[in-house]
């Protein structure tokens, strides 16, 4: 069975998930400190800018009426509860005492990596439901946060 999925699907699935990233970041910063505590603050910050640009979005699909479904997809519904729940913070990528900075930009940028891979099934789903810009403008925001970590990381291990 193909799973039908509308736009109003997705950018509330990457709302949902940004709000997700958003409170991983803050209990991780509250283990932390200093330089650490910084960056998670910040990618908390981020990510929260992140679900305030997808509202936008989700707004502007409703208004086009890319998100208008004749009837819930119960299918779809389904998809999006099972990928957006522990698929893309998963177990591996939480903050635990004793973590290192290099540790937690580590499992930061696969919290990263799995939503870009979320987002790419998704427009895959969707390629014949709605453009494929919207979804693109998603991943670009997502992989943005990986390059920003992963300089981080970088410049954390020229510093050693």
């Amino acid at each position: 069975m193909q799973i039908q999925l509308n736009a109003g699907d997705v950018f509330k699935a990457a709302i949902m998930l940004e709000e997700r990233a958003v409170k991983f970041y803050l209990a991780a910063a509250e283990a932390a400190d200093g330089r650490v505590r910084t960056l998670l603050e910040k990618l908390a910050d981020m990510e929260r800018g992140h679900a305030r640009q997808f509202s936008t979005l989700l707004a502007e699909a409703v208004d086009s009426k890319l998100a208008a479904a004749e009837s819930p997809d119960q299918d779809a519904d389904d998809f999006l509860q099972v990928m957006t729940s522990d698929r893309i913070i998963t177990r591996e990528c939480q903050v635990v005492a004793g973590d290192t900075y290099d540790v937690i930009l580590e499992k930061a940028m696969l919290i990263e990596k799995n939503s870009v891979f979320f987002y790419t099934t998704v427009k895959e789903i969707m390629q014949s439901r709605m453009s494929a810009g919207a979804v693109d403008r998603i991943i670009h925001e997502e992989v943005s946060h990986f390059s920003m970590l992963s300089e981080a990381l970088k410049e954390w291990h020229w510093q050693k």
